[in-house]
């Protein structure tokens, strides 16, 4: 029974935790100047955004007008709600067209997963999560 509640006492604090960051980014990328200044500290001109969900939507307005976002990958290829013309693409279509540009990877949850999977082709230099961009030392 110890173990039991203990396993739900971890779940419960691993979805909180992922609750909790994931408000606390949200409220960051409200900040459109903020989110302009780790642009430019990121010091790159192309970027492609993982996660089709609201925090990667969220990043994308956020973003860009003040740079390139080639595109939001998803693993179904699409972004999860309405929205205006934001190009999406699935992981095997940014296989053939990655050519060295950065990717922030806007899901909490699964940031581990997309991370393993985007550095069979993706040099693990430009790969970041949200939580690092918004908060970790760029250039």
């Amino acid at each position: 029974m110890k173990e039991l509640q203990d396993e739900l006492i971890d779940a419960y604090a691993y979805e909180r935790s992922i609750a909790a960051s994931s408000f606390e980014y949200m409220g960051k990328l409200l900040d459109i100047e903020y989110v302009k200044t780790r642009l430019k500290l990121l010091g790159t001109s192309e970027i492609f955004v993982y996660g089709g969900g609201y925090l990667g939507i969220q990043f994308y307005n956020a973003a860009y007008r003040f740079v390139d976002i080639l595109a939001v990958i998803d693993k179904k290829g699409k972004v999860q709600i309405d929205t205006f013309n934001i190009p999406a693409i699935d992981i095997n279509r940014l296989k053939e067209i990655y050519k060295g540009q950065s990717i922030i990877v806007a899901s909490v949850r699964f940031y581990r997963e997309i991370r393993n999977e985007l550095l069979e082709f993706v040099p693990d230099t430009q790969i970041m999560s949200l939580g690092e961009f918004l908060g970790g030392i760029l250039k």
